[in-house]
């Protein structure tokens, strides 16, 4: 049985894909398996996908027909189908250095949940990091809050084992609104799952959402993949990544921290917005107490005017009764027929 099982879903991306899975297949823990999840491929990915089958026993092709949204279920079957308890996740268009397996499988001698130091690679070459640290509580309760939009885990980077797997819903169409790996492992961190971040990146990611790569063709991805994987596969390529890592923490920082300051004043502006109101509402507040006590005080009077009008009106009808009672004594007196 392999020590490790590599999930890569799969669909268009065929100039990358070898790229990718030669990182694999060069794991400092060579005792792996690739799992390539077919989600309705092209002819041009099938190819590949079945040329890296023939070329090394340890790749396997689920030929899978293109199912809802990013075939998230597709994933699930890949799951079932992996021969370890192991489960890494990777994309057709990112790579690993060579101790990325290891790393993990360390982790996981103690963890449910793990992931590579997370980032990604800009463009011009520079890292991203997503600050995160997944064995802390505090970090784990912001990506579990509904009301903050906190991610720092991906696919590509991210290792579970089969155990946690079997203890929640499986991989599913996601909901609208949501990216499927924040979706699947944010479940796993709302279960209370053991997680931990490894200090060294080793994945590298290249996302097709960040700097204009959306509009790239497949030659210009291939062509940013291909120095990189030369890199990855080079002599001391953590060490360089390592480095390349270090070098991005303080701009990265003070970028942040620039950013952090206009965010605490659009706060502040915003809480002294919020604080105008409060008093302009409370002074309406006011307001209508004042009125209300005022109104009040004119029912009262009016209650009070009332009860003397109908006590002034009893009065009247106790005269007009007594009246009535000696118009009638007048009227008896009056028929009566005089004495013979």
């Amino acid at each position: 049985m392999p020590r490790a099982s590599v999930l890569i879903p799969i669909h268009n991306k065929a100039t990358t894909l070898p790229l990718t899975v030669d990182t694999v297949l060069r794991q400092s823990v060579t005792d792996v398996e690739v799992l390539l999840i077919g989600d309705g491929v092209t002819e041009d990915v099938r190819r590949v996908a079945e040329d890296l089958v023939a070329l090394d026993a340890r790749v396997r092709f689920l030929d899978l027909p293109k199912g809802p949204h990013h075939g998230e279920r597709h994933r699930h079957t890949a799951v079932e189908a992996a021969e370890s308890d192991a489960i890494f996740y990777l994309c057709d268009d990112d790579l690993l250095l060579p101790d990325h397996v290891a790393d993990l499988l360390d982790l996981l001698a103690d963890h449910d949940l793990v992931q590579s130091l997370n980032g990604y690679l800009t463009a011009d070459g520079r890292v991203r990091l997503y600050a995160a640290d997944l064995a802390d509580p505090d970090d784990v309760a912001l990506h579990l809050d509904d009301d903050v939009e906190h991610n720092a885990i991906s696919i590509t980077g991210t290792a579970h084992t089969r155990a946690a797997y079997d203890r929640v819903t499986p991989w599913d169409t996601t909901p609208a609104g949501w990216w499927p790996d924040r979706w699947q492992f944010r479940k796993m961190l709302g279960f209370g799952f053991r997680a931990a971040t490894s200090a060294r990146m080793t994945a590298l990611q290249f996302p097709t959402s960040a700097d204009g790569r959306d509009t790239w063709t497949d030659d210009e991805r291939a062509a940013e993949v291909v120095p990189w994987h030369a890199l990855v596969t080079g002599p001391g390529a953590q060490d360089e990544i390592d480095r390349r890592v270090r070098a991005s923490l303080l701009p990265q920082l003070v970028e942040e921290r620039g950013q952090l300051a206009r965010l605490h004043a659009a706060l502040a502006s915003q809480r002294a917005y919020q604080d105008d109101v409060v008093r302009a509402r409370e002074a309406e507040a006011a307001d209508l107490r004042s009125e209300v006590e005022t109104l009040r005080t004119h029912v009262d009077r009016l209650v009070e005017i009332r009860a003397a009008q109908e006590q002034q009106l009893a009065k009247l009808r106790e005269r007009l009764a007594h009246k009535d009672e000696v118009l009638a004594q007048l009227r008896a007196k009056v028929r009566r027929p005089p004495q013979t």
